[in-house]
């Protein structure tokens, strides 16, 4: 027989379950489906944790501390980019991916995002494509962050990359030189692309 303490119990349980299956299902998550995005486009994010922390100390005129490059995938936009700590299962390194930009910009992921477009784009379709070469050959992060290497990237090295070898330098020769620990050199950072004049904002949140 079930006593009035374990009736209370079990009640409590059954309450809980509930709101736990209510909250789970109440919010589909963030969804971006009318923005006008066009191959080339570049998106951004300010995202969560110590990762983003770190880049937003060393970019001081950065609001993004990550970004990748819109393509067309078997006829569906997404995002081409690369950033450690976010493997799918089964793989053992981080490597670069193609994702919806739901996902790109998911709760988890973003605080903030933005997607901006050169002005009078005419390379942006042949970046996007050379960013889909880059994918097929699984191209890793690059733990060093060394701009002189371009077997291994990080996020702003392949977009800057992928436009370079569509013949558009998307920096415009804008270097940030740091000094600090565990990273000292030359850099691109997010800044250092998004604040140029040449690219106009399309849409941010």
């Amino acid at each position: 027989m079930i006593n009035s303490t374990n009736r209370f119990i079990i009640r409590g349980l059954c309450i809980l379950s509930v709101l736990i299956n209510a909250c789970s299902h109440s919010a589909p998550g963030r969804q971006f489906t009318d923005i006008p995005l066009a191959e080339g486009d570049l998106v951004f994010r300010k995202g969560i944790g110590a990762k983003t922390q770190a880049v937003l100390q060393v970019d001081s005129l950065g609001i993004y501390s990550h970004s990748g490059i819109v393509v067309v995938q078997n006829g569906v936009f997404k995002v081409v980019h690369i950033t450690p700590g976010e493997r799918k299962k089964g793989e053992t390194g981080d490597k670069i991916k193609a994702e919806p930009i739901n996902e790109f910009w998911s709760e988890d992921r973003a605080q903030t995002g933005a997607v901006y477009r050169l002005k009078n784009n005419l390379t942006g379709s042949q970046a996007a494509r050379q960013a889909l070469r880059m994918l097929g050959k699984g191209t890793l992060f690059d733990h060093d962050y060394e701009l002189s290497d371009t077997t291994l990237m990080y996020c702003t090295e392949l977009v800057w990359y992928v436009y370079k070898l569509a013949g558009t330098d998307i920096s415009f020769g804008k270097r940030s030189i740091l000094n600090v620990p565990l990273y000292s050199g030359t850099y691109i950072l997010p800044s250092d692309i998004y604040r140029n004049k040449e690219f106009q904002l399309i849409y941010k949140f």
